[in-house]
């Protein structure tokens, strides 16, 4: 967004994440900046809260309470910086409508947005019949897309490979494939099942079998089977794999050697690893993210949701999708990681469970997403048997390292993984290669999308998992201690670190902070190790805006931390930023803030000392404490500027432009401002990032 909005004294500068008063910058937090843009740039429009959440915090599950925090933050610098005009108008029980005349203007130079428009690519005798599908009962939903990808790269590569996890649909796709292309394959599309077989060597049998070639007793089978296919121009469809993955490569190799005309559409979780393979990796159906389903309509955008209900639909139990229950089928459908097999073993419940306790009932997926088909294999009767079927194949060592990836909760960095589960059964450099390999077989998950790999686990994956952990208590605990550290290191990162990066490298580890919270202040957790994550995930919390659950640790942990806290530890603790745990104008801020200041002092550490001075000033900001606020703040600059060049300099600097200007004094705010604004730019913040960081 390139513009500027005015509205009173007010410039509101979007590209530039900046909100100037007087033309001075008045600080304002991350969120709280986002929510006052959407209704500035939408004045005149009621915004919902359901808009607000998921654009404020999209793919983030947070408390609605979130919206009033930032709004009441909003209110407050609108108020103070003001000329007393009414701005924000709260709708009741639906949202917020920003009612002050508001002036659109160009913003100057800004970087345009390169948009990039990406669309998919569109001697035997077989005998008379054309294939041997099975003919599908229930319409495929929400694979369109799939089913063209798999066309195209037909066209280009004779060997195509689908992965994915179990009961992501694999086979109904292949099948689904096979059926589309009938027309350009004059020998047909064949079929060959692979899932029932425990014996590798039987694999030429059955692709023989199901192509009518009659093996030979004197030549070897393969030889036969190659030369019974070197002519014909088919498509091969040969389904689950990865039980005899070695065996079918082989095959599957031979048969593109010697049959040019031939085509091979594969199955398997992992890969068969051979010249000329193309793999396309199945994903699982999209799922409503928290907040994206809050009505019928809107549910219905997601495939996942539009599975469960064609599959609840032709059980004649009379369900319906309504903006009432739409949130829970949703729920659902994402807690199942929208996996078509899951879903279609949960929908069946309906018939005896409504539709909130089926949701509630997740929490013991495997023993209540029971009895699929009668005519599907057994390991495709429960989701625990599915799971249990690629467990199964792996070594004991890969088994080791998937039990303990259960103790992480989102996705996870290599460094992470190899601090956490490491030990005599496998060491830190083996880690690697075990985690490619669990990631072949479909069993991990690995996100590129970052500037660092991650790696996760599917949540019906991690359920499954967390039952083979044998040594729950320990890697639990160096779980939470091994994030205690990671979050002080980012603390100290912080400061001298552009902000985008930061949230980059540190932002997705929040589900892992919550988890290990849970732990350390639960039953059999450890406080000390809460305390100190608490101390060091202050900037975390801030950063993302999620300031109701900031406060809830730390309440948790003040609450436990007596006399015998080290000073340090209690400074840390009480070491948040201005208006994240406490209001601005709670006494206790400002105190908290002192009594950290004064612990700092003793501890000789003048740097962090100067922060939370910088915040006792910040809290005392208003037009009526001016003097007090800027003699605090001076103190603080004092104290941080010898230690060059930080973000804690620069926000005391703006802190400081700010109690200028309410003293009247522009030339000296705007001096103040510039100097902060070239700090930011020192530290490699863009003008997008610097305002709010």
């Amino acid at each position: 967004m390139s513009e500027a909005f005015a509205f009173g004294p007010f410039r509101l500068l979007a590209a530039r994440r900046e909100l100037l008063a007087h033309g001075v910058p008045v600080t304002l937090g991350q969120r709280a900046f986002e929510i006052l843009l959407l209704l500035v740039s939408r004045h005149g429009q009621l915004v919902t809260k359901d808009e607000l959440m998921a654009e404020i915090w999209p793919g983030v599950v947070v408390e609605e309470n979130n919206i009033q925090v930032h709004i009441s933050a909003v209110r407050k610098v609108l108020a103070a910086a003001g000329d007393g005009d009414r701005y924000l108008l709260t709708v009741a029980g639906r949202g917020y409508r920003f009612v002050a005349p508001v002036t659109r203007e160009s913003a100057g130079e800004v970087k345009a947005a390169a948009v990039a428009d990406q669309s998919a690519p569109a001697g035997a005798d077989i005998g008379a019949a054309t294939n041997n599908l099975p003919q599908q009962l229930t319409s495929l939903i929400g694979r369109e897309a799939d089913l063209a990808e798999i066309k195209a790269r037909l066209s280009d590569h004779r060997l195509v490979t689908l992965t994915g996890s179990g009961g992501v649909g694999k086979t109904r796709l292949s099948i689904e494939a096979g059926r589309s292309l009938l027309d350009r394959y004059p020998d047909g599309v064949w079929l060959a099942e692979l899932a029932p077989l425990n014996d590798a060597q039987l694999v030429t049998s059955i692709i023989a079998d199901v192509l009518g070639i009659s093996l030979s007793a004197t030549t070897s089978a393969l030889d036969t089977l190659t030369s019974g296919l070197k002519t014909k121009r088919l498509l091969l469809i040969i389904d689950n794999c990865e039980h005899v993955i070695a065996e079918a490569a082989r095959i599957a190799e031979a048969l593109m050697r010697s049959c040019p005309h031939l085509s091979i559409l594969a199955s398997s979780r992992e890969r068969m690893a051979i010249a000329g393979e193309s793999v396309i990796r199945v994903p699982s159906l999209a799922a409503p993210q928290p907040g994206e389903a809050a009505t019928a309509e809107r549910a219905r955008d997601y495939a996942a949701v539009r599975l469960f209900v064609e599959r609840a639909n032709a059980l004649g139990c009379g369900f319906a999708l309504t903006d009432a229950n739409a949130a829970t089928v949703a729920s659902i459908c994402r807690r199942l990681d929208g996996i078509p097999l899951a879903i279609e073993l949960a929908v069946p419940r309906l018939k005896v469970l409504p539709v909130d306790k089926l949701a509630r009932g997740l929490d013991e997926r495997f023993r209540l997403l029971t009895g699929g088909s009668r005519t599907a294999l057994p390991r495709q009767q429960t989701l625990h048997a599915l799971i249990e079927w690629s467990y199964g194949l792996l070594s004991d060592v890969e088994k080791t390292l998937l039990a303990r990836m259960s103790v992480f909760l989102g996705e996870t960095t290599l460094a992470s993984i190899s601090a956490v589960v490491a030990g005599e059964e496998m060491s830190p450099e083996q880690i690697g290669d075990l985690l490619l390999s669990l990631v072949e077989k479909s069993l991990v998950h690995a996100d590129l999308g970052g500037g660092e790999c991650r790696y996760g686990l599917l949540e019906s994956t991690r359920y499954f998992s967390a039952e083979k952990l044998v040594d729950a208590p320990i890697l639990r605990r160096r779980h939470a201690e091994h994030f205690a550290a990671r979050f002080a290191q980012a603390t100290e990162a912080w400061e001298t670190t552009a902000t985008r990066e930061w949230i980059a490298s540190y932002a997705p580890d929040i589900d892992n902070l919550r988890g290990a919270l849970d732990w350390a202040f639960g039953a059999d957790g450890d406080v000390a190790v809460g305390i100190d994550l608490v101390a060091h995930s202050h900037l975390l919390w801030a950063e993302l805006g999620l300031m109701l659950e900031h406060r809830h640790w730390v309440v948790a942990a003040l609450e436990k931390a007596g006399n015998g806290t080290p000073p340090k530890k209690a400074a840390q603790l009480l070491s948040w930023q201005a208006g994240d745990v406490r209001e601005l104008d709670d006494p206790a801020d400002y105190e908290e803030a002192m009594r950290a200041a004064d612990l700092y002092r003793k501890l000789g550490d003048s740097f962090h000392e100067g922060r939370v001075l910088l915040r006792s000033g910040t809290a005392r900001l208003s037009p009526d404490c001016a003097e007090e606020s800027e003699r605090l703040l001076r103190e603080a600059h004092a104290l941080v500027r010898p230690f060059g060049t930080t973000k804690t300099l620069a926000r005391c600097l703006s802190a400081l432009a700010s109690a200028r200007l309410f003293a009247g004094d522009l030339p000296d705010a705007h001096s103040l401002h510039r100097q902060a604004l070239d700090v930011y730019r020192d530290l490699g913040e863009g003008s997008d990032d610097h305002a709010n960081s």
